[in-house]
């Protein structure tokens, strides 16, 4: 039930409080008065678009806040569900700015229009010319079978099990999933434990693979510096065993003479 509506810079509203009992009020008021621009703030409330057309002063942003009793409404669970501060009396605010930007607060916590407009649809049933109850609408027909047949502790009783096993819902596929992914990586260590079984890997090979990898990395120097000290040993002209062989000549005649030569 809506007790308080609070407007500022709307239209040709400067700054307006109207408090509502919780009897009838009615407002009237000749054409041209305001009664149309009032439901205007109204239907900011309820998430209708917003236009900077509508600010009374072009500098200054626009306010309307609306104050409820939800008391009788049911509404913990929606409050939970948004992880909003629940209280038996709420403010909804909506913020419009001169850049054009809207801002929407339920009990002062930012929220998204989708969330206000599911929020007011549930405080406020504004009809209009051409208008009609949403009777086809299951939700609405559920609340006014509730509504009448007292099941406002039952419904709440429910709505906090359902919220239980939606809950446990979500955990169980959480852990079938992480339960699947536990098994794949099971699967994946295995066969990496399988390879390393199978190369037969010996304490020091690594050692021994860095050493043969290094070798193998610069065989073809190893080739050019082999092939050099054949030549300088061996092919040239003047190779060093050549001239060994040479001094060994020299002195074999003279060997028995003197050994140690």
């Amino acid at each position: 039930m809506i007790h308080k509506i609070s407007i500022q810079n709307y239209a040709i509203i400067d700054t307006l409080d109207i408090e509502f009992s919780d009897r009838l009020t009615i407002i009237t008021g000749e054409t041209g008065a305001g009664k149309s621009i009032l439901l205007g703030a109204l239907g900011l409330i309820l998430g209708n678009r917003a236009d900077t057309r509508v600010l009374h002063e072009e500098g200054r942003k626009c306010i309307v806040e609306a104050h409820f009793d939800v008391a009788k409404y049911q509404l913990k669970a929606f409050f939970e569900e948004h992880d909003l501060d629940y209280d038996k009396h709420v403010i909804i605010r909506r913020e419009l700015t001169p850049s054009g930007k809207s801002r929407a607060f339920i009990n002062d916590t930012p929220v998204r229009l989708t969330i206000l407009r599911e929020l007011s649809s549930r405080l406020i049933d504004l009809h209009q010319q051409f208008d009609t109850l949403e009777l086809h609408q299951e939700g609405f027909q559920r609340q006014v079978l509730d509504a009448l047949a007292g099941n406002a502790d039952l419904l709440e009783k429910y709505q906090a099990d359902f919220k239980q096993y939606a809950q446990n819902k979500r955990q169980l596929k959480q852990l079938i999933e992480a339960e699947a992914r536990s098994s794949q990586e099971s699967d994946f260590l295995s066969f990496q434990l399988n390879e390393l079984h199978e190369a037969e890997l010996q304490a020091g090979e690594s050692l021994q693979l860095e050493a043969l990898l290094d070798e193998l990395s610069n065989a073809e120097g190893i080739k050019q510096s082999a092939h050099q000290l054949t030549h300088q040993l061996v092919e040239h002209e003047s190779s060093i065993v050549a001239q060994l062989r040479e001094m060994l000549g020299e002195v074999s005649s003279v060997r028995d003479a003197h050994p140690k030569l």
